[in-house]
């Protein structure tokens, strides 16, 4: 019931139905006990016989073991779950880094990364995921990584990647960053992406308070 995960579908909720099919289950049960043990007592001429109670009703797993033995599942899973993710592939991919996801890391691994990179493709999955300290920096081994994937797989290399900075050489005949990184693949066109290739239009805008910023980046937008 928990691998199915969706909004609101959490191990309260999970506990609640549990406790709610359960106590159903009991009551069922003991009304046919109590069923059954009727006509002994009507139809008895002595005194009439004593009937042990039924069993009490058990209480159930609380929800912080339900969710211990769900995260035994998904370990139990883990290769599966890597072989799905590491079969993703691409001929359009994205890579985007944000903060957001640092933002919740909690426990000790709060503070730890300052940005999370991802790359994604045409289909909207996530091919890989990296935490760095800095945006555009340590990403290296991920390029590396991801270019061994689609050599062993036998898969041929993406032909664009649409990026959100580095998208050009500072020289006029040099490579770009993104474009060093992904060396292997020849092919490759290095592109900024839309949303951010849209944003550079407003860079001469003085604030974005004034009353046509919005229509301005709306029609920008559609």
């Amino acid at each position: 019931m928990m691998r199915e995960r969706t909004h609101g579908n959490s191990v309260t909720q999970l506990y609640k139905k549990l406790q709610e099919e359960h106590s159903a289950a009991w009551t069922r049960r003991a009304l046919e006990y109590f069923t059954a043990c009727e006509p002994f007592s009507d139809s008895s001429i002595i005194e009439p016989p004593v009937f042990s109670a039924p069993p009490p009703l058990l209480p159930l797993p609380k929800p912080k073991w339900l969710l211990s033995v769900y995260a035994r599942d998904v370990l139990s899973r883990l290769p599966e779950v890597r072989a799905k993710i590491t079969s993703v592939f691409g001929s359009v991919l994205k890579m985007d880094s944000t903060k957001k996801v640092t933002k919740k890391l909690a426990g000790t691994a709060a503070n730890t990364a300052g940005w999370c990179t991802n790359v994604g493709n045409e289909h909207g999955q996530v091919l890989v995921s990296v935490l760095t300290a800095a945006e555009g920096h340590g990403l290296w081994p991920m390029a590396a990584g991801l270019m061994r994937r689609y050599r062993e797989a036998g898969v041929a290399p993406p032909v664009i990647m649409y990026v959100d900075r580095d998208c050009c050489s500072p020289h006029a005949h040099g490579q770009s960053q993104v474009r060093a990184m992904f060396a292997e693949w020849n092919e490759l066109q290095v592109r900024l992406d839309i949303w951010h290739f849209m944003r550079r239009f407003a860079a001469g805008v003085i604030t974005e308070a004034h009353q046509l910023y919005g229509i301005f980046m709306a029609r920008l937008s559609r």
